[in-house]
């Protein structure tokens, strides 16, 4: 989303634009970070690939993946 956002204190700015390059993040970043922290909203975890539990969906489905490969694939 864009938004301006108008009478923000120039040495802040500059102080916000400097911390956004030395984190390698957008300003849009440090500002919706700022606002979220500043408004107590829970942080989001980024989670890795290799946290995702593996789901069960019962045994009649164990060849499903390859059962679709047949079907997209031949």
């Amino acid at each position: 989303m864009d938004t301006t956002i108008r009478n923000i204190d120039p040495f802040v700015y500059k102080k916000l634009k400097t911390k956004a390059v030395q984190e390698g993040i957008s300003i849009g970043e440090a500002v919706t970070k700022a606002i979220s922290e500043w408004l107590g909203l829970p942080k989001k975890k980024k989670r890795s690939i290799i946290e995702i539990e593996p789901e069960h969906f019962g045994y009649q489905y164990r060849n499903l993946s390859e059962e679709i490969d047949e079907v997209l694939y031949k």
